[in-house]
């Protein structure tokens, strides 16, 4: 029998919730036309629409690399590109994929939570203490 699993209130994927978007393999060709090819890219998770806008607005790029070049397809990033300039279309989507989802862990308060040193840890966990003492 298969295990049920809570859909979150949002819609979104118990993979969104919990993990980043990562590119899954390489690129493969989907079509070519000339010296043009169409690739698409596979994504773990199909991404929300929040991280789609964080991805298509980097803040750096390289010509003629452009994110609003790249169609996001449920969970698949297609674009078209010269053979020779794959490498530096994979390396960008890379890096946009990073910085999305950063800026969407920000976003969202579901960033990793930076490690404390023992003392602060103890402290944080004193505070806490005290703070529920009441309950």
């Amino acid at each position: 029998m298969s295990e049920s699993r809570p859909v979150p209130a949002d819609g979104a994927s118990e993979a969104q919730m919990d993990d980043e978007i990562k590119r899954t393999g390489p690129p493969i060709p989907i079509a070519v036309r000339g010296s043009v090819c169409e690739l698409s890219v596979a994504l773990n998770a199909p991404p929300s629409p929040a991280w789609r806008r964080l991805f298509q607005a980097p803040d750096e790029w390289t010509e003629p690399c452009h994110p609003s070049r790249i169609t996001v397809k449920h969970r698949e990033l297609i674009f078209s590109s010269e053979e020779a300039r794959v490498p530096v279309w994979i390396n960008q989507i890379d890096k946009w994929i990073a910085a999305a989802n950063q800026k969407h862990a920000e976003m969202t308060g579901s960033a990793a939570p930076r490690e404390d040193s023992g003392d602060e840890r103890e402290q944080r966990l004193r505070e806490v203490t005290d703070r529920l003492k009441g309950l």
